[in-house]
């Protein structure tokens, strides 16, 4: 594996932040602008989210044929599929290809933090302070190199830091202080020398990451207790293997595919549905829900046969009932179905899984319910709850989600052309405005990648589409730089981050997800401001603004690079 860049070249076009799937994206397309580029990361490889979750059962729930690029046809084609979806080894795996495929890695600095970084508005640059935390050899328990820290000097600052990257710990006593004997290990930072087998495990959570670890481990540990605090559907994710033929039909159908994926709302690759539920006899309904459930996922389940599941509190109950009608015929015992019952709106972000619910018929495997008896610490011997209940445990497992979003930049000080006032102090006080997900006002050249605001949609295509416009930003503002001879700052206006904000929330209001406490809404954190985070419109629908507003000479941004012209509602 080649060496990381040298330190010392710091003096750059561009810095990205991050290398998951946008990160990697966003480098390949600024070097092939021809720019000079690096991409720093804080883990030892590539992969993002899917380096850091290596939890058992780790799992994308979109088809694995569509969970990747599409800007190399080649690649699309050529690249395998096993299954119809991809395991965590496997995206891995396809990311770092990719980086080989196109040479990425000469321009990667891994084991290197962003600390900071500060807009010097005199030279029209971002320093970027940075440290290298990288150790001798990787698992082992070694000191430290001696630590090295260094500042990028660079005109556009890319930060592509996920989506769902930074971890969530509950606020259990006894847990951040280390008084359990045993092992905690959070699914999102996790550690790949965790063996599970033989052991007492609890799960705490009971999110994607809970349901697919749970799933995971429960044939093979010596018992498993699973603290639910609000319980969640989940549908049949239905994998299988991909054969010959059914490759086949797919590489032919790739322009279409893809054609499809972008115009629709969700870029999952299934048909979605403009049919209401109502509009269907409650016979045809069952029909249709019990094809859904054979041979869909959570999201398909969701959108693909009705269009007004997320909007419809009726149609969302009858489908909800449905939905427990499946929980009680799977689970044999009545008072861990009771615990697995669901008591809200099918209005998260929808779960698949490969067996869930089944695990728990086993006798070695048990539900308990902890909104009704909490857990009240985390003691040396396991986890306590208010009932007076001590749970014996050998490894606990905190399945308990992400700040998802903003979270990833709470980390690092980033100040704008407003020294005093952080990128993060300012998402706090303004519950997270961002224009298009990709720009905020007062940070001139801050280029964020699926930042908060952007669509609520498959990744892949969501990345090209942010990356992209982003590379259209830059290569405008490049323009106008040769023409006057001076470094011009793509910068979001006020009204405008501030309009597509509004727009966003009153976009979410529409919908049933503004009733779920979710990590969509930030409402997993404690003492964030509840505000929409994502755009409900559709990735199609986002699609068509961005290139709206390019047409219109870069509404929303201030000149020289925009129009400087005052939004239209009509955007």
């Amino acid at each position: 594996m080649p060496q990381n860049p040298d330190p010392q070249n710091t003096n750059l076009d561009a810095l990205v932040v991050g290398t998951g799937f946008a990160g990697i994206y966003a480098l390949h397309t600024l070097l092939q602008d021809g720019l000079r580029v690096q991409a720093i990361d804080k883990a030892r490889d590539v992969g993002g989210t899917w380096y850091w979750n290596r939890y058992p059962g780790a799992l994308s729930d979109t088809w694995s044929y569509l969970y990747r690029y599409s800007f190399d046809e080649a690649l699309l084609r050529a690249y395998p599929a096993a299954n119809r979806y991809s395991t965590q080894p496997e995206v891995l795996a396809y990311l770092r290809h990719v980086v080989a495929r196109y040479d990425l890695r000469r321009h990667m600095r891994f084991e290197t933090v962003m600390e900071g970084a500060e807009w010097d508005d005199a030279t029209k640059r971002w320093r970027v302070r940075c440290r290298d935390i990288g150790k001798k050899q990787e698992g082992k328990e070694e000191e430290e190199k001696e630590v090295v820290h260094y500042t990028y000097t660079v005109r556009y600052l890319v930060t592509a830091l996920g989506l769902l990257t930074e971890p969530v710990l509950p606020d259990i006593p006894g847990l951040k202080e280390g008084t359990f004997r045993g092992q905690v290990v959070h699914t999102a930072a996790w550690d790949p020398t965790t063996a599970l087998a033989g052991k007492r495990a609890g799960v705490i959570g009971v999110g994607s990451s809970g349901v697919q670890v749970v799933t995971a481990i429960a044939d093979s540990v010596a018992s498993l207790h699973v603290f639910i605090r609000r319980p969640q559907y989940s549908v049949p994710a239905n994998d299988r293997p991909l054969t010959a033929a059914d490759r086949a039909a797919i590489n032919a159908a790739y322009p279409a595919l893809w054609a499809d994926v972008r115009a629709s709302h969700l870029g999952m690759g299934f048909p979605e549905s403009s049919r209401k539920f109502m509009a269907v006899s409650p016979a045809d309904r069952e029909r249709i829900l019990e094809t859904l459930w054979r041979e869909g996922n959570g999201l398909q389940f969701l959108f693909g046969g009705f269009s007004d599941l997320t909007t419809d509190p009726v149609a969302n109950e009858e489908v909800c009932r449905f939905l427990r009608r499946k929980i009680r015929g799977v689970v044999h015992d009545p008072q861990k179905a009771a615990v697995l019952m669901p008591r809200e709106p099918f209005a998260r972000r929808p779960l698949s899984d490969a067996g869930y619910y089944e695990k728990f018929n086993r006798d070695h495997v048990h539900a308990v319910d902890v909104m009704t008896h909490p857990i009240t610490k985390v003691e040396a011997q396991g986890i306590r709850t208010a009932d007076g209940t001590l749970y014996e445990l050998d490894t606990i497992v905190v399945a308990t989600g992400f700040d998802a979003l903003d979270g990833s930049y709470a980390r690092v000080e980033i100040r704008g052309r407003n020294p005093a006032e952080t990128l993060t102090e300012r998402w706090r006080r303004t519950a997270s405005e961002c224009y298009l997900g990709c720009a905020v006002s007062g940070f001139p050249n801050l280029l964020i990648v699926s930042g908060p605001m952007a669509a609520f949609s498959n990744v892949p295509p969501l990345t090209e589409t942010n990356v992209d416009f982003l590379r259209d930003l830059i290569r405008r503002a490049e323009e106008i730089s040769r023409q006057s001879g001076r470094q011009c700052e793509i910068e979001a206006t006020h009204e405008a981050e501030s309009w597509w904000t509004d727009h966003c929330d009153i976009t979410a209001r529409k919908t049933l997800f503004a009733q779920a406490p979710s990590w969509m809404f930030g409402a997993n954190v404690p003492g964030k401001r509840p505000a929409s985070r994502l755009y409900f419109g559709g990735l199609g629908p986002f699609r068509a603004k961005l290139a709206e507003i390019k047409a219109r000479g870069f509404l929303g941004f201030e000149e020289p690079l925009g129009t400087g012209e005052p939004l239209r509602s009509h955007l």
